[in-house]
């Protein structure tokens, strides 16, 4: 989270987000957290948990499938994805995330790389289990396939993707 220098502006979503722990810490540090979550039951202990830990006007929960969720439909509009999955499934979803999120959008994946991206930063972690893990940074609009294509770059979002980048200040270090 400190890499990111969370804001209160922030709106992360977490695909896939099980119980939610992890979105519950970027809540805590003044994000607007959006869960997708196929498991009712993972939905429901994060509603429970969201309420206790006091952040639950924080939080929007979707207990959906999140290859079915239209991502562009979902308000407020991400500015950083979270997402630690497997990597076929990574590899599955990377068309969606490039087609429905917004140009600056930030993607951090934990532990895989998405097939085909080229992050724009890979952060070695070690976990409150002491065990090694690594974080990998993308950005819509630069790390994507389509953003590689000369026939993608549009000068309106190009201009996007700066302002959207330009606003947060990333601890890479």
């Amino acid at each position: 989270m400190h890499a990111l220098g969370i804001k209160e502006n922030d709106v992360v979503l977490d695909l896939g987000c099980g119980d939610g722990r992890v979105l519950l810490r970027f809540c805590r540090h003044g994000a607007f957290g959006i869960c997708v979550e196929l498991n009712k039951i993972l939905c429901n202990v994060f509603d429970i948990v969201s309420e206790s830990v006091g952040v639950k006007n924080r939080v929007k929960i979707y207990c959906t499938d999140f290859f079915k969720i239209n991502l562009k439909e979902i308000t407020p509009r991400p500015t950083i994805a979270y997402l630690f999955l497997y990597p076929s499934t990574l590899e599955s979803l990377s068309h969606k995330l490039e087609n429905e999120l917004d140009p600056g959008t930030i993607i951090v994946t934990l532990d895989f790389a998405i097939k085909g991206w080229s992050p724009f930063y890979v952060k070695s972690i070690v976990d409150e289990n002491n065990h090694d893990r690594l974080l990998w940074f993308y950005a819509i609009g630069i790390s994507n396939p389509n953003a590689r294509r000369i026939e993608y770059i549009d000068q309106e979002e190009l201009n996007l993707i700066e302002r959207n980048l330009s606003k947060r200040k990333l601890f890479l270090y």
